[in-house]
């Protein structure tokens, strides 16, 4: 039996193949020389023979070595950076994101300039405030004593203010005239020098049931509301004795009214 390798190469290693020759015996060809007569006709071809049986294999060769591995070599440079490409189509606008958290609120800014002042508007209706109002008051220029006789009112002898329409008066007088209809605050202030009483008359009725007092030295003073429901109406400061009252001189009796209402 002979056997040799055949060598196979597969990328970068090799591998022994063993290769099995069978031995196959020949007879030797047995010549005899002679004197060659003339050829004689073929012959009839004779049936095939049956196939002889089967040989047995031969045993497996050995594997061939491995070979070794190459030697990688040293990576190389990388290359230069291509050209950009031409910018793509513009994509489809996707969906809105949700709604991010509010920031944190900035500084206020400085102050803008003042502008131009705008036209004056037209004016508007008159307000509900005061606009009637009449002061008067009482002096004696002499020394002593102030006299107001019984039962008689006194006479007013100057004018401080008298705003609107609603009054009427002209000093020296002892009677205040109302115009119009309303609600009035009157305000007045008596200086007496013994006791006095005086009575606040409207067209001669007094507005209290009893006199306003005061004793000796002192001052007689009040606040009185009334309303005026009939026009002309007259307002009065009236000694309530039948005695005279004794008054200081010089400034000694104030009367204001205030027209609240119209």
């Amino acid at each position: 039996m002979f056997r040799h390798y055949c060598w196979q190469k597969s990328m970068h290693r090799r591998k022994f193949r063993r290769c099995v020759v069978k031995k196959v015996k020949v007879l030797p060809k047995v010549i005899v020389k002679g004197i060659r007569g003339p050829q004689g006709p073929q012959g009839t071809q004779g049936p095939q023979g049956l196939p002889g049986p089967q040989g047995v294999p031969g045993a497996q060769g050995q594997q061939g070595l491995q070979g070794l591995q190459g030697i990688l070599g040293p990576t190389g440079p990388a290359g230069a950076v291509g050209p950009a490409g031409p910018v793509g189509p513009a994509g489809a606008v996707g969906p809105a994101g949700p709604v991010g958290p509010a920031g944190a609120v900035g500084p206020a800014g400085p102050a803008g300039a003042v502008g131009p002042a705008g036209a004056t508007g037209a004016a508007g209706p008159a307000g509900a405030g005061i606009t009637d109002f009449l002061s008067v008051f009482r002096a004696d220029p002499g020394t002593g004593t102030d006299t107001v006789p019984g039962n008689s009112p006194i006479t007013f002898t100057g004018v401080l203010a008298n705003v609107g329409g609603a009054f009427t008066f002209t000093p020296p007088s002892t009677t205040i005239t109302i115009n119009e209809t309303g609600s009035y605050l009157i305000d007045f202030t008596i200086h007496n020098q013994g006791d006095a009483n005086f009575n606040l008359t409207v067209n001669g009725i007094p507005v209290t049931p009893v006199p306003f007092t005061g004793n000796g030295g002192g001052p007689i003073s009040a606040e009185v509301i009334i309303t005026v429901g009939v026009v002309p109406t007259a307002i009065q400061l009236v000694n309530a004795n039948a005695t005279p009252a004794q008054l200081h001189n010089f400034t000694n009796t104030t009367l204001t009214i205030l027209k609240l209402t119209v």
